[in-house]
């Protein structure tokens, strides 16, 4: 190439940076013309167009942030809707970039950007977490709470403040390997606030930044440059955050499916657990899986206490399988959770259908009586004959788990149901095909004694054992609940009772004399979902707050 040309293309170069730097410029001195809404607004947008570099978007994302909280500062309150709303979907958008500024950090304990359009350089820090607070290395993930929609019927849990919602998501070992007894595989979530604060700018040199992540649930106001401002926080994210799948389809898979559960099934935390909270736990019923418990965690999730005092479990069971075995499988993960936590306000059980009766072989002593209503004239011969540590007698012979303190009664069928016995629970009988595993370790002797109606040697399925006729039932009937407890019963809005019954058991079934309360609501089988019902499980909880603090309360007690 000539020097020629070269010189050409030089010049043309240099231009072409002269004509950048002055449109620039230009677009820089018109954006600080502008009012601080919209140029707040034009520097959030401008941050979120760009994809590929961290640093340069955080730079910009902190100058919308300062924009809007410099104004917030100003004003008598908190009451400036369009920069609130700005500065929280700046603070949010950083927070969503953590992970990627982390990276880009390495070991630095903060970084410098630089902000293109208003050459201003911020050294943004990262941590050290303050008390109620995360550290930036804690979360694997932070999605951004207000792309989480409710559904239908659903209620969002939204407090209105400063500060982007966000879910934490938290993995505690490597993302990739299996996760550890109750964990979640996709990970625990956890709601949390980002909060952007500056420091005092001086002249040439960096501001000063830092962004922290907040436990919504351990404050509920932030300080900024001398000002208390309310904290945002959306409580529903984390649980809208696991999506949601076909309930029906997903029930009905793992009830004729069970092998499918194996490594699956047992308790299931939603997020660490908090040794200041006392675990609910919602056992769901045949056919069905945790995801019913949905509507209803949103619901009680409105209520302040009971974020503050209470955590939701949730046991993941295939419904299939005999009733008395997803018992043991319940009281056996009971046992690890308290040897691993302490669990020492205990656990309130709220038990669906079925579950139900799971919930309540927690909560009795069976000495030998269901084994002997179960296996009759050959029950001492068998008990004989079957080793103590066989799963089949510690599904058959327990004792009342003194960690279970209250539990709650949901449509269930203490007596059995009609339904079991009919077309529809042949048809299902049919259908479930019980896990290899738990049929390899069921005794020959014992298998023989099950045999159902001269059929071949089978075990009996769930359907069988919520027959009205079915022995296990007729068994528990007579053991007293040793623990206090609750019934809520659908009468379809007939208001018949004790005639009633909500489409699936009918009252005579779900109803208990020794219960400490019983509550009639105008639904059908999935009771939980009816507010009424919601109501009674929010009384229910805050009563026994109330009782464990030692301070009754008259309007809470009955």
């Amino acid at each position: 190439m000539c020097a020629h040309a070269i010189d050409r293309q030089l010049t043309t170069l240099t231009l072409v940076c002269f004509v950048a730097f002055f449109v620039g410029c230009s677009t820089t001195e018109k954006e600080a013309q502008l009012s601080p809404v919209p140029r707040a607004e034009r520097q959030l947008a401008r941050a979120e167009r760009i994809r590929s570099d961290p640093s340069r978007k955080a730079a910009e994302i902190l100058s919308a942030a300062r924009t809007a909280l410099g104004e917030i500062s100003k004003s008598s309150g908190d009451t400036n809707e369009p920069l609130v709303n700005v500065y929280n979907q700046a603070a949010a958008d950083l927070g969503d970039e953590l992970p990627e500024l982390a990276k880009y950090r390495g070991s630095r304990e903060s970084l410098s950007v630089l902000d293109r359009h208003t050459r201003e350089i911020y050294r943004l820090r990262l941590g050290p977490a303050e008390r109620g607070e995360y550290s930036s290395t804690y979360f694997q993930r932070l999605l951004d709470a207000r792309n989480l929609r409710v559904r239908s019927g659903e209620e969002a849990v939204l407090i209105p403040g400063l500060g982007g919602t966000l879910v934490g998501i938290h993995h505690s070992l490597p993302v990739g390997s299996p996760p550890p007894r109750f964990e979640p595989a996709s990970g625990y979530r956890i709601p949390v606030t980002s909060i952007v604060d500056f420091g005092r700018s001086t002249g040439t040199a960096p501001i000063e930044a830092r962004l922290r992540l907040i436990d919504p649930r351990q404050r509920d106001t932030v300080e900024i440059a001398g000002r208390r401002h309310p904290l945002a926080a959306n409580f529903s994210a984390p649980l809208l955050s696991f999506g949601r799948l076909n309930e029906l389809w997903l029930g009905f898979i793992n009830m004729i499916r069970g092998e499918n559960m194996r490594h699956t099934s047992g308790l299931l935390l939603t997020e660490p657990y908090d040794p200041d909270r006392t675990p609910v736990i919602f056992v769901h019923g045949l056919l069905s899986s945790p995801f019913i418990w949905r509507r209803t965690v949103l619901a009680l999730l409105k209520d302040p206490e009971i974020r503050r005092h209470y955590q939701f479990w949730a046991f993941y069971y295939p419904t299939g399988n005999p009733i008395s075995f997803s018992a043991l499988k319940l009281r056996e993960d009971l046992a690890f959770a308290r040897e691993r936590y302490g669990l020492q306000h205990g656990v309130i059980l709220i038990g669906h259908s079925m579950g139900g009766l799971l919930s309540q072989m927690q909560v009795t002593d069976s000495a030998r009586t269901i084994w002997n209503e179960v296996f009759g004239p050959r029950a001492q011969v068998l008990y004989s004959q079957v080793p103590d540590n066989s799963r089949v007698k510690r599904a058959l012979i327990f004792r009342a788990n003194p960690v279970v303190k209250r539990v709650i009664f949901v449509a269930t069928p203490h007596r059995g149901s009609g339904l079991a016995t009919g077309g529809i629970g042949a048809i299902a009988i049919r259908l479930i095909r019980l896990p290899f595993y738990l049929l390899s370790e069921i005794p020959e002797g014992v298998a023989e004694a099950l045999k159902l109606g001269g059929q071949r040697s089978v075990v009996p399925t769930s359907i069988q054992g919520l027959s009205p006729n079915s022995p296990l039932l007729h068994a528990l009937d007579r053991l007293p609940i040793q623990a206090v407890h609750h019934s809520i019963i659908g009468d379809r809005g007939r208001g018949d009772t004790p005639n009633s019954s909500d489409g699936v058991v009918p009252y005579w079934s779900s109803h208990l004399a020794s219960a400490r309360s019983e509550k009639i609501v105008p639904t059908g089988h999935e009771a939980m979902d009816n507010p009424h019902a919601v109501e009674e499980i929010r009384r229910i909880l805050l009563m026994n707050l109330r009782k464990r603090e030692n301070r009754p309360s008259a309007a809470c007690a009955r």
